[in-house]
C-alpha cells in the first residue's frame, strides 16, 4: 500500500466520484480504477459501492477513510517537522585552531545559518555522540560504527614568530601551546622541544588560541600553528607539515550538509 493510494481512496470518497476525483488529482479515470481496485485486492476486502450516482463506502471503507486520515496527517506532521529541522541552525562544534584557519572563512558570508561551539579535542567526540551537535571538525579519527566521515581537508602547520622577527633562538624562547592535551600543535611543541634539549620551562600553555596569536605576533615567543602569511611568518628552517581534518556526522542525522561548509 503506498501513500498516494491512500491519497486517491480519500479523494474518492470526499468526491463521492472516481471521475471527479480525477479531475481533482489531474489522473485519467482509469488509473483511479485500477489503484482502488489494487488497494481491494490488496486488503482482500471491497471498500467502495459503485452505482450510477457515484460510490459510497462500505463498512471497509469507512474503517479505511479513518486510517487514512490518521496517516496522511502524520506524513503532513512529519514533512512540517522535516522542514523545521532544516531551518535551524546547523549545529557545528570544532577546536579553536580549526575555527580560525578553516571554518570561519568558510561561512563568514552565511554564518547566521550556524551554530558554533568551540571545544578541546577531548571533548568534540562525546558532543556528536550525545547528538548535540549536526558535525564535528576534528583532527581526530572515530572509529564509531554510528559516525559518518563525509569530509576531508588538510592545514599546513609551521612554526610561526612574530612578522619581521629575524632572529629566533630556541634557548630564549617561550614555546606557548594549547591548555587541550590532544591539540597537535602541542605534540608537535613538545616534540620538538625535547628533540632540541630544549628545557620544559620553556613551555608555556594558555587557555586561548587568539592569546597565543597575539602573543606570537608582539614578539613573546613562538608556537606551532596553521601556517597563515598575513599574520604572522613561518621559522623557514622548520618543516611544514600537513595536519588532516575531518568531519563528522551522525549516520543517520538526516540533516543535509551545507555546501559551503565543505571542502
Amino acid at each position: 500500500m503506498e501513500i498516494n493510494d491512500l491519497v486517491i481512496f480519500k479523494t474518492v470518497v470526499t468526491e463521492g466520484s472516481i471521475s471527479k476525483a480525477a479531475n481533482v488529482l489531474g489522473y485519467v479515470q482509469p488509473h483511479l480504477t485500477e489503484r482502488i481496485k489494487r488497494l481491494e485486492q490488496e486488503l482482500d476486502t471491497p471498500l467502495l459501492h459503485r452505482s450510477n450516482k457515484g460510490v459510497t463506502t462500505l463498512p471497509s471503507g469507512d474503517v479505511l477513510v479513518d486510517y487514512a486520515n490518521r496517516i496522511l496527517n502524520l506524513v503532513d506532521e512529519a514533512k512540517h517537522e522535516i522542514k523545521r529541522t532544516q531551518a535551524l541552525p546547523y549545529r557545528i562544534a570544532t577546536s579553536p585552531s580549526i575555527l580560525s584557519s578553516y571554518v570561519s572563512k568558510r561561512i563568514s558570508g552565511t554564518f547566521m545559518k550556524y551554530e558554533l561551539t568551540i571545544e578541546n579535542s577531548s571533548q568534540l567526540y562525546s558532543l556528536l555522540r550525545n547528538q548535540r551537535l549536526d558535525m564535528v571538525i576534528t583532527y581526530g579519527t572515530y572509529a564509531d560504527s554510528d559516525f559518518q566521515q563525509v569530509g576531508s581537508h588538510t592545514i599546513s602547520m609551521g612554526l610561526q614568530k612574530a612578522k619581521g622577527k629575524t632572529i629566533v633562538d630556541y634557548a630564549k624562547e617561550y614555546f606557548f601551546v594549547s591548555q587541550d592535551q590532544q591539540c597537535p600543535f602541542r605534540k608537535r611543541t613538545i616534540d620538538f622541544m625535547e628533540k632540541n634539549h630544549i628545557p620544559k620551562e620553556q613551555l608555556h600553555p594558555l587557555d586561548s588560541f587568539s592569546l597565543i596569536q597575539e602573543f606570537i605576533s608582539e614578539g613573546k615567543g613562538i608556537a606551532f600553528l596553521p601556517i597563515k602569511d598575513d599574520q604572522l611568518d613561518r621559522v623557514e628552517d622548520v618543516e611544514a607539515e600537513n595536519l588532516s581534518v575531518h568531519f563528522y556526522t551522525m549516520r543517520e542525522s538526516g540533516r543535509e550538509i551545507p555546501a559551503d561548509l565543505l571542502p
